[in-house]
């Protein structure tokens, strides 16, 4: 049987180093007003690049949860991911009236 530090401790390291790294750049980002959150442009790259890492570690833990069995948490994430993809649909593809 696999124990917690073979399993999760590559997981928490991987989107913890990397999620700050993300984190940071994100703020950098922000903060010099290349990514306007007021263009609609850019408020979609923003939800798209939002989105990318939520859906890595997603199916990351998705795959992780299936091959230790846990067949509820692995749906549940599931579930998770594909709301989030349909949220981005949404966001990206139906827009309100008077919005190019």
């Amino acid at each position: 049987m696999l124990d917690f530090n073979r399993v999760w401790f590559p997981y928490i390291y991987l989107y913890g180093v990397g999620g700050g790294i993300f984190l940071i750049g994100m703020f950098v980002i922000l903060r010099s007003k290349s990514l306007k959150l007021e263009i609609a442009r850019h408020k979609e790259w923003f939800h798209i690049l939002v989105f990318g890492i939520l859906f890595y570690m997603g199916i990351h833990a998705f795959f992780t949860f299936t091959a230790l069995g846990e067949m509820v948490f692995a749906s549940l994430i599931a579930l998770i991911i594909i709301a989030l993809a349909i949220n981005l649909i949404f966001i990206l593809f139906i827009k309100p009236k008077g919005i190019k």
